[in-house]
């Protein structure tokens, strides 16, 4: 069984014991309000990750590590970060799943500093989770996260271009 399963149901136990202390103790009309409200948040933020997850393996599915490197492999230089950067901030997801499309640039002479703008991005910028962002961070707090994430990408790249 996952780690993470296994922590989500202990929190969940957690937070179940908590409403139920409270019931004992506490008052049943703020009680039953903040149930409502934690079931409609829980449903709501349920299909949004559902929704972000299946435009993931979607774009995981149609998209090859082989034909996303095809497309990189055409870039070389400054361009090459820009579009290395922007690739990985479209196409998100897990770091683990990042790795064979940087190892197939590798063995195909893409630049250091492509394939760490790739992988930064990856990560660390998600076009895709940016409605979600937007929700619960605040739109100007994500569009300057971004923002920064994107151009510390490109300084990273180059250094690690430069000592690698």
């Amino acid at each position: 069984m996952s780690t993470n399963l296994i922590e989500g149901v202990i929190l969940l136990v957690f937070v179940c014991i908590l409403y139920a202390l409270y019931f004992l103790k506490g008052d049943k009309a703020k009680l039953k309000t903040a149930a409502k409200k934690s079931v409609r948040m829980f449903l709501q933020n349920s299909v949004r990750l559902y929704s972000v997850f299946v435009i993931i393996a979607l774009l995981e599915q149609f998209l090859s590590p082989q034909g996303v490197s095809q497309f990189l492999l055409k870039f070389k230089g400054i361009l090459g970060v820009i579009v290395g950067e922007l690739t990985g901030a479209v196409m998100m997801g897990p770091a683990a799943s990042s790795y064979p499309i940087g190892q197939y640039l590798f063995a195909h002479s893409a630049s250091v500093s492509l394939v760490a703008a790739f992988l930064f991005t990856w990560v660390g910028i998600g076009v895709i989770a940016l409605p979600m962002e937007f929700k619960f961070l605040g739109k100007k707090f994500t569009v300057l996260r971004n923002s920064f994430t994107f151009i510390a990408g490109i300084f990273l790249a180059l250094i690690m271009g430069v000592l690698l």
